[in-house]
């Protein structure tokens, strides 16, 4: 008879992604537990790459983007992927068909990510939904990677910042109207006065599309008094 460790070292796993069967090892990193068909959809962001935002380029240098529109709050953002085909639909998974399951090895992810890095935050926070948006929802897909973001780094989570205006979508807007439409959008909570006070911030979002949002966020904390404000987003 097979005792039980046997049996649980045996047994296959799962794609924590898609649910299908892989010969990983449980303990495995998330890059090897992912079956072979997800891995394929997924394109890392590799060296070299814009040091700013974190985008794949073709020199270890600022890229286009950044030159014209660099933030002077936002020191740098790490991206983990590609925003290709196949992350865009794991992302509409995610957050708009109930998919939460998915916070936790997108987390395990940019938690990776960050730490290759080089970047060691003190504290970790998100961006925050409007009050409407966040009940429309039912939950922020930002505070969920957050959090796994967090806990995979022991760092402490702090929920500092509120969206004190409703924006529309930004997918389709210029990086000026998304600027414009933004600016004053954020403030930092009453309760968390102080706290921002000279530590270095981590704050976690989806996708970093212009930087537009990430930026905002960024100087509001260092307005606060933040010391050092990065960013740490699953796809780019």
């Amino acid at each position: 008879m097979r005792r039980w460790w046997e049996k649980w070292i045996a047994a296959p796993g799962l794609c924590p992604l898609c649910g299908s069967v892989h010969s990983a090892a449980v303990w495995a990193g998330i890059w090897d537990r992912l079956c072979s068909s997800c891995k394929a959809g997924l394109h890392q962001i590799r060296p070299p790459c814009c040091p700013l935002c974190g985008r794949s380029w073709p020199v270890p240098s600022l890229c286009g983007d950044c030159l014209r529109h660099r933030s002077r709050d936002l020191e740098r953002n790490v991206g983990v992927l590609r925003y290709t085909s196949f992350p865009k639909e794991l992302m509409r998974l995610f957050k708009y068909r109930g998919r939460e399951v998915l916070a936790e090895p997108l987390g395990e992810m940019m938690a990776e990510a960050l730490f290759a890095a080089g970047i060691r935050p003190e504290v970790v926070t998100y961006v925050p939904l409007h009050p409407d948006r966040m009940q429309q929802r039912g939950f922020n897909q930002s505070e969920l990677l957050a959090r796994e973001v967090a806990r995979r780094l022991n760092l402490p989570l702090g929920s500092v910042l509120e969206r004190i205006r409703p924006t529309p979508p930004q997918s389709r807007r210029s990086r000026r109207e998304r600027m414009s439409a933004l600016s004053g959008a954020f403030r930092l909570n009453p309760r968390s006065a102080g706290t921002a006070m000279d530590k270095k911030w981590l704050v976690v979002d989806d996708v970093y599309t212009t930087g537009s949002t990430l930026a905002e966020c960024a100087k509001t904390l260092k307005a606060a008094g933040a010391k050092q404000v990065c960013s740490l987003t699953w796809a780019r």
